[in-house]
């Protein structure tokens, strides 16, 4: 029986002006289950009641994006950790299904992932250059709004994130090492290649993906759900279709589609 996802990701409703409601944009022939790739909501906790109140007793999978972690300022200092801790409470309450190095059977088909973030790997650099640019003045701004503690000086490290990169690489490799009895979707939200990215080499592109290519070839999942670039992507790596469905912000052009959805045989 073939099964349709709803694939979407990178709505950033923490921004006013990307405002977006999936139940007024859900695909008209129906779906059965929305494949969600990060970054709904910040904090991670309200991406959860967020579409819990927008898509009630809809099957959902999701992975956390990297903004989900972002503190916003407000009184409650929460951190990396004890975000991942109430989210999986928050799920639990919901009906939704959250990956974080986990997966889930639902209607035949096996759905593992994580968030994935990065190895540091791709582009010139050392691996400890890489993640001096990543972290310095031009780099990326979860290496200051994600904490690990309850000061402000207390911010995720480079080496925090490399260590979740492998924890939830290494969880894919066992996962899609052992057979399943029907298809296998990987959900993540950082890409797992290169060929997402419209420059694969371009400053900063080590922080948007890593290089998974030989774990693709090897274990060959049906299909693999990505997010984080803002850049809708749809090509195959080996027998693997790679989909990205990122909408982004609302001045970005990056091929969202409302109503995208991927049937599974």
């Amino acid at each position: 029986m073939t099964q349709k996802l709803w694939v979407f990701s990178d709505l950033h409703q923490e921004w006013p002006e990307n405002a977006w409601d999936p139940a007024a944009h859900a695909p008209p022939d129906g779906f059965d289950v929305a494949v969600v790739a990060g970054d709904v909501h910040t904090p991670l906790v309200r991406a959860f009641d967020w579409l819990a109140e927008r898509l009630p007793d809809v099957l959902v999978v999701y992975v956390p994006g990297n903004h989900v972690f972002w503190w916003d300022r407000g009184e409650d200092r929460y951190t990396l950790v004890d975000q991942l801790s109430r989210g999986r409470d928050v799920t639990a309450r919901h009906g939704i299904h959250l990956l974080l190095d986990d997966a889930v059977v639902i209607g035949g088909t096996r759905f593992a992932g994580g968030t994935l973030w990065t190895d540091f790997r791709l582009g010139p650099f050392g691996l400890h250059a890489a993640m001096r640019a990543a972290q310095g003045r031009g780099g990326m701004n979860d290496y200051r709004r994600i904490r690990n503690g309850p000061r402000s000086r207390h911010r995720v490290e480079p080496g925090e994130i490399l260590a979740l990169h492998r924890k939830t690489r290494v969880f894919l490799e066992a996962t899609l090492a052992t057979a399943h009895d029907g298809p296998t979707v990987v959900v993540t939200h950082h890409a797992p290649q290169p060929d997402s990215l419209p420059r694969p080499h371009e400053d900063l592109g080590w922080c948007y993906t890593s290089d998974l290519r030989d774990l693709i070839h090897a274990c060959g999942p049906d299909l693999w759900v990505h997010g984080h670039i803002h850049r809708s992507v749809d090509y195959h790596v080996g027998r693997t279709r790679m989909v990205c469905n990122s909408r982004g912000h609302h001045e970005e052009a990056s091929g969202f589609e409302d109503g995208r959805t991927i049937d599974l045989p």
